[in-house]
């Protein structure tokens, strides 16, 4: 069933795009300097269209869910544009880099939703300063309790209705995290292990084209990612709570990719 709420939603994607943040508010300057939006080329002359959003690993490589493939056209691409807020502007201090690999995860699975995790090869290194930074990801040993709150941001849809309506500013909420118990009231089928549930209430919700976006807490004086968006209700109304990856379970996963630097070499690398 959660793969029938993402599904219809990415029929219309390109048209329209993937998961967004309800009831938020415009993100300062340099606030997610670790996020970047993955945007479509469609190498017809228009400008690249964001899709889903992901997360700076190191210089060459970018987190993301599996579901942010792309594909959208016989002819187009994969662009990552890393120190942008406002993606309707361009800005001389954005990178914008193609992507050469994209690696899903091998049990991934496009129904259910599964092990909705990825991650991007950059064809040329991202060049690091104070508006693009890497993220620290979230281990088996990291302590995280029932109610954090956490920070989520991207640029989905900001409507609550089936007609989307995307932002060109990154926008942020804080959102609680939800018990297993809690969230298995209404999402019964969620797997504690690889899964993260969270908001759900008080009119605050990611939505279409936040796919793949970090979900962070803070521990000690750093920012760590623990989440990666995966899918949520449709509309979106704040509902229900909205599933993220568990990064600390693939946390091995992801560093076995990136060191052994395999996955799908895309026909539009370069």
């Amino acid at each position: 069933m959660k793969g029938l709420i993402y599904i219809a939603s990415i029929v219309t994607l390109v048209q329209s795009a993937r998961v967004r943040i309800i009831q938020g508010t415009i993100a300062s300057d340099h606030e997610f300097p670790y996020q970047v939006s993955l945007q479509w080329n469609f190498n017809n002359g228009s400008r690249p269209k964001h899709f889903c959003s992901g997360s700076i690993l190191n210089p060459n490589w970018i987190l993301t869910a599996a579901h942010c493939e792309g594909g959208f056209t016989r002819d187009g691409w994969i662009e990552v544009v890393a120190g942008v807020k406002n993606i309707a502007i361009e800005d001389s201090a954005e990178q914008r880099r193609n992507v050469s690999r994209f690696v899903q995860h091998e049990r991934y699975n496009p129904m259910t939703l599964q092990n909705d995790i990825a991650v991007l090869r950059l064809s040329k290194a991202l060049h690091l300063n104070d508006r693009i930074k890497t993220i620290t990801l979230a281990t088996g040993d990291s302590v995280i309790v029932d109610d954090t709150i956490s920070k989520f941001a991207g640029w989905g849809s900001i409507s609550e209705t089936w007609d989307d309506v995307f932002p060109d500013e990154l926008r942020k909420i804080d959102i609680a995290l939800r018990s297993l118990e809690d969230c298995q009231k209404v999402r019964p089928t969620v797997d504690a292990t690889r899964e993260i549930c969270a908001g759900g209430y008080r009119n605050v919700s990611g939505c279409t084209a936040d796919s793949g976006g970090p979900l962070t807490v803070q521990i000690d004086d750093s920012t760590v990612q623990i989440g990666v968006f995966s899918y949520g209700e449709k509309p979106c109304k704040a509902r229900l709570p909205i599933m993220f990856t568990r990064v600390a379970y693939y946390n091995e996963w992801i560093q076995r990719k990136i060191e052994k630097k395999i996955g799908k070499l895309l026909r539009w690398s370069v």
